[in-house]
Formats: C-alpha cells, structure tokens, sequence
C-alpha cells in the first residue's frame, strides 16, 4: 500500500478530522496573507520598527544605561549633550537619557493597561447595547453619547480631581474617559452583524446569547476594534505626559516624559535638551503608533 493510498483511506475513516484540518490551513494562509500583506505597506514597516524599538527600550532600561534615573550628581549639574550624557543633564545633574529610558516604562505601563481596561468596558457595554437593543441600548447609548461629548483630556482632569493624582489614578482616568469609542464601534457592529442569516441560524438551534455573542459576533467585529486599539494607545501615551506635566499624574522623580518636560520648562534659555527630547520621544513613538495604525486600517478595510 502506498502512502497516497493511506491517506486516502485516513481521510475517508476520518472526515472530520479531515475537514479540522482544511480549516486550520486555511487560517494559517489567511494570517499569513494578512502578514504579507499589512508588511507591504511601508506605513506599517515603519511603525512597527519605531513600536518594538519603544518595547524593547521599556522591557530592557536597566541594561541601556549604566546611570540612575533618581540620583542626582552635584558636579554634573546642566551639562550639555556630550559623549557621556548623550542627552544631557538635568538641574540635579540627573542624566536625561537614563530618565527618557526609564520614563518609556512608565508610558507603555499606563497606554497598555488604561486602553485595555476601556477596551473591555466599552467593548461589554456595546455589545449588550447592540445585541439586546430596548431599554439597555437606549440607556447605555445616552451616557455614551454624554461622555463621548467631552474631550478625553478634559475628561480625565476630572477624574483625577476626583481621584487624586498619581499614576494609579491616571490610568484609571484614562480608562474612564476612554471607553465611549469602542462602545460606539461595537454597537455598531453588533447591529449589523447580528441581522445576518448566520446569527439567525444560531437562534433557530437553539445557541445562547452567550454563545452567539462569544463565538459568533464578536469574533466578526474584531478589527475595528483593534484598528481602534492601537490608535488610542498614543493618545494615552499623549494624555499621561499631559496630565504628568501638569503636575496631576507621576510625581517627581518618577521619570515620566510629562515630568522631564515639567523640568525643563523653566529652563529653555539655559538647558533647552531637557524639555527637547522627551518632547521628541513623544513625537517619535505617536508617529510609530499612528503609522502602523492607519496601515492596520487599511488592511483590514474591506473596501480596499
């Protein structure tokens, strides 16, 4: 017997398994198209580079300098860039490129947890919303409509008077003042798809909620939402450094980029690369997000 006469009796015994398998393959050669395709996109390749050159710099601070980002140095007081402070000094004689390293941490920590934490807020809430529609999607829909009408900067001044400052509480801000858009979004998702012959397929079966709404809609709604995602990760990146240069997130010496800036302001005449390049990292890691962000749009857009 030879081997295509084994797999001809293996697919004729088990044609379930068999057909597992077709499917596995298939999705393996729609990621892999997918790949192929976002990393043509020279927008993508560019943001990607910057994103992983930010992650790494956050994940591995301790082994890029050999400075601490707290200590200060009475004789390296507002030393200009050099060979040895590449980014300079600060007023303490703090070196500026150790602070903007480990300052990466701390922007990456509070982008990652508030978008998540208003991903999963908004992405809950829409989907009730839209899935139930009556008296939840008008209730939910109205104070989405509220918050959605303030800017989330403003929004989340706010809550952190209501708070109090500090990291912890900008990152709960943040998520609070966040999560409208991806209520929006998924809302509408769920409206559309919901009214899809599928979905009625499933209730005639008999599915649950739970299981259409789990395995069936959300799975089919997916990409706005994380096109979403990772444009409102820079606007998090933004809005901490904001509210930390206005003195109502990381306290000093935290080295957050909003606090360098902080810094430096007073000192633009004398020692102007203290507030140059946190400033310059902030554009810098906002361009790479963006970038990648608007490629991911455009891949996953349909209409393309």
């Amino acid at each position: 017997m030879t081997i295509r006469d084994i797999e001809a009796h293996v697919d004729n015994v088990w044609p379930e398994q068999k057909a597992v398998k077709e499917k596995e393959q298939e999705e393996k050669r729609k990621f892999t198209n997918f790949i192929k395709k976002l990393f043509k996109h020279r927008g993508a390749l560019a943001g990607a580079v910057i994103m992983l050159a930010f992650v790494l710099t956050a994940v591995f601070a301790p082994w890029l300098t050999s400075y601490s980002y707290d200590s200060p140095d009475a004789s390296a007081v507002l030393q200009a860039p050099s060979r040895e402070h590449i980014f300079g000094t600060d007023e303490f004689g703090r070196d500026v490129f150790t602070r903007i390293v480990y300052g990466a941490r701390v922007s990456l920590e509070v982008a990652v947890i508030a978008v998540g934490f208003s991903l999963v807020i908004g992405t809950v809430l829409g989907a009730i919303a839209g899935y139930y529609g009556g008296f939840a999607d008008y209730t939910i829909t109205s104070v989405t409509d509220i918050a959605w009408s303030f800017p989330t900067t403003l929004l989340a001044i706010a809550f952190i008077a209501a708070l109090g400052s500090g990291l912890q509480n900008v990152i709960i801000a943040i998520a609070l003042a966040s999560w409208s858009g991806y209520c929006r979004v998924v809302r509408g998702q769920f409206l559309s798809i919901k009214q899809r012959e599928f979905i009625e397929a499933a209730r005639i079966l008999g599915m649950s909620d739970a299981r259409i709404i789990f395995k069936h809609i959300l799975p089919n709604a997916q990409a706005p939402v994380v096109v979403m995602a990772t444009l409102e990760l820079p606007k998090a990146i933004v809005i901490e450094a904001s509210l930390s240069f206005l003195g109502l997130g990381a306290q000093p010496p935290q080295p957050s980029w909003g606090v360098i800036l902080d810094s430096g302001k007073g000192l633009l005449d004398q020692a102007p690369w203290i507030s140059f390049f946190p400033g310059l990292m902030i554009m810098i890691v906002v361009l790479g997000f963006n970038l990648f962000g608007d490629a991911l749009r455009d891949v996953l857009d349909p209409n393309r």
